[in-house]
């Protein structure tokens, strides 16, 4: 039995948050052959004390439709859970030398919350998501938050920056999602949002863009950026600069002086070939191996308490490719966070 002392965050938000449908967590039934499906807590089972990790989906794609954006990202956190779920514990390179495989990904608390309820409007789920982060953040859970698409990012922004003074932001996309929101957000507008902010916990030297595409932005957004002193690293300028190199910098830039770092995993960013499920394809970006590699550093990371991953599409998804990259971004941050 509970301590009733003990503060619930999951009964707390029942009523904005819907539960994951069961068969979701796969299970083989098998103490030799544990899966990701086995080791993940979930509200029937009822919540423990020191959660380290929460998982949040938000099936919208709401933002991407006022973005004139392909609709589907819906769909994203019941197939990324999908895939994840299956998913084993264990990678042999992964751990550290003095770790045994049962003192890694099973000896954290993982507890997945469930989706956020769909509001009337995309600003009152919006609302509750933010509502959501800032209690998770409250409790000292580390959200993985499951688009959607990429508005989502505002939103847990504000619930991550409530109870800090400074915060920094990377941004792994193609595109910049500097556009304004006027007359309204939308999944094009969460970047400029922050810089904005009226708490202003979010200085433009902590907000670096990672990974942006040519021919994918606009001019003016782009020197307005640079302008109000934040940092654009080019696809370009990765491949001639080298992938660890300069994402290590990129972490480093959005840490100086903050307090607290969220990681945003816009999918598009990954070329189509490793990525053809997304709301913007491209033939050309990062490689698979590379959004990994970025979430074991991004896990690694103590500052780092927040990531989430948008504008997967399983509607255009090949094979359940671009989920499964997906739920192999969140395995590889836990294996990065096991390291800090």
């Amino acid at each position: 039995m509970m301590n009733a002392d003990i503060f619930n965050p999951a009964e707390h938000l029942r009523d904005i948050l819907v539960e994951p449908a069961s068969n979701l967590f796969f299970s083989r039934n098998d103490s030799a052959d544990i899966r990701m499906g086995d080791l993940v807590l979930r509200k029937m089972e009822g919540y423990v004390p020191e959660v380290k990790i929460g998982l949040l989906g938000v099936p919208q794609d709401e933002g991407v439709r006022r973005n004139k954006g392909r609709t589907g990202a819906r769909g994203a956190p019941t197939e990324i859970r999908r895939a994840l779920y299956k998913l084993t514990p264990f990678a042999p390179d992964q751990v550290a030398s003095d770790q045994s495989a049962a003192d890694g990904i099973p000896a954290l608390r993982i507890f997945d919350f469930g989706d956020v309820r769909e509001g009337r409007v995309l600003e009152e789920t919006h609302e509750r998501l933010e509502y959501a982060v800032e209690i998770m953040m409250g409790e000292g859970i580390v959200p993985i938050v499951l688009g959607g698409g990429h508005d989502i990012s505002y939103p847990n922004f504000c619930g991550f920056s409530k109870t800090t003074s400074r915060v920094g932001v990377v941004n792994i996309d193609a595109h910049l999602d500097f556009r304004n929101p006027v007359p309204e957000r939308h999944s094009g507008t969460s970047f400029r949002q922050m810089l904005n902010d009226v708490h202003e916990k979010l200085l433009p030297q902590n907000l670096v863009e990672y990974g942006i595409q040519p021919f994918a932005n606009v001019a003016e957004h782009f020197q307005e950026m640079t302008q109000r002193g934040a940092t654009i690293l080019s696809f370009d300028h990765i491949r001639a600069k080298g992938f660890t190199h300069t994402f290590e910098s990129a972490l480093r830039l959005a840490s100086s002086g903050a307090e607290r770092v969220m990681v945003s995993f816009d999918m598009d960013a990954v070329r189509g070939a490793d990525a053809p499920g997304v709301s913007a394809p491209s033939p050309v970006g990062l490689f698979a191996e590379d959004m990994l590699q970025a979430a074991f550093l991004t896990g690694k990371s103590s500052l780092v308490r927040l990531i989430d991953i948008a504008e997967v599409n399983p509607e255009y998804d090949i094979d359940g490719k671009t989920a499964k990259l997906a739920a192999l971004v969140v395995m590889h941050f836990l294996s990065g966070f096991l390291q800090r």
